[in-house]
């Protein structure tokens, strides 16, 4: 027998173990791949109550326009009109906020799908060499 030689005993258990490891690869990915489903679909909503935000935030403003058109206000009127514009106008910042902080954590994901797709290929390269020395 050659000193490169493997015999089959060794072949065997060495191809069980490149499996093994191929298998935990698929299944890193396949958590990496939900993790990205989901922070997806997190976008999505968080874009969603933006856009919300947004519209309630614009009808908030026509209501308090509607309201005091043409009419002489005092200096609390406009206090409080001012207080409730800014009340509004934080919700959406804080919604914009959230949405900015998951497309912030979207690359970092990318990131980690690909990595699981090259070491899932990687693993299972090394199965098919195994198969085919033995």
């Amino acid at each position: 027998m050659c000193p490169f030689e493997v015999c089959p005993s060794e072949a065997h258990a060495l191809e069980r173990l490149r499996g093994h490891r191929a298998d935990r690869a698929k299944h890193v990915l396949q958590k990496a791949l939900n993790e990205q489903r989901a922070l997806n679909l997190r976008i999505e909503q968080a874009r969603t109550a933006v856009e919300q935000a947004r519209h309630h935030e614009n009808r908030q403003q026509t209501v308090l326009l509607n309201r005091y058109q043409g009419q002489v206000v005092s200096l609390q009127i406009l206090s409080g009109w001012n207080e409730a514009l800014h009340k509004v106008s934080a919700q959406t910042a804080e919604q914009q906020s959230v949405l900015q902080s998951l497309l912030e954590r979207q690359p970092h994901q990318v990131s980690n799908v690909e990595r699981a797709r090259k070491q899932v290929s990687a693993s299972q390269r090394q199965v098919e060499k195994l198969r085919e020395l033995s």
